[in-house]
């Protein structure tokens, strides 16, 4: 399950263009540790997938969905559906986004 969360919290992050210092700084963690996650090496905690729910602007049951989904397909199929997942973020939530960018 660690390498199937680390795989769609990164497609995420990247289809958002996000950095892994922008993503490390709102969790709170470092980037090795963020690294570590995407990675499969550590475990995220229903913690840090709350707090990514609310910066990726996706709700964390969608988020979870599509990490089972990978997981259970044992492959990175499951990516496609991430990214359409991705469609739920709306100019307005990048601009809010954009904010938060400013303010860290």
């Amino acid at each position: 399950m660690k390498i199937a969360s680390g795989k769609v919290i990164k497609a995420i992050r990247l289809h958002l263009s996000y950095t892994q210092k922008f993503v490390a700084n709102h969790l709170n963690i470092t980037i090795t540790t963020l690294a570590n996650i995407e990675n499969g090496r550590v475990s995220l905690d229903i913690e840090k997938l709350y707090h990514l729910s609310l910066l990726y602007r996706m709700p964390a049951r969608d988020i979870l969905e599509l990490i089972i989904e990978i997981h259970e397909k044992g492959n990175e199929e499951g990516l496609v559906s991430a990214i359409r997942q991705l469609r739920y973020i709306t100019e307005y939530d990048l601009k809010f986004v954009e904010e938060l960018h400013t303010t860290l």
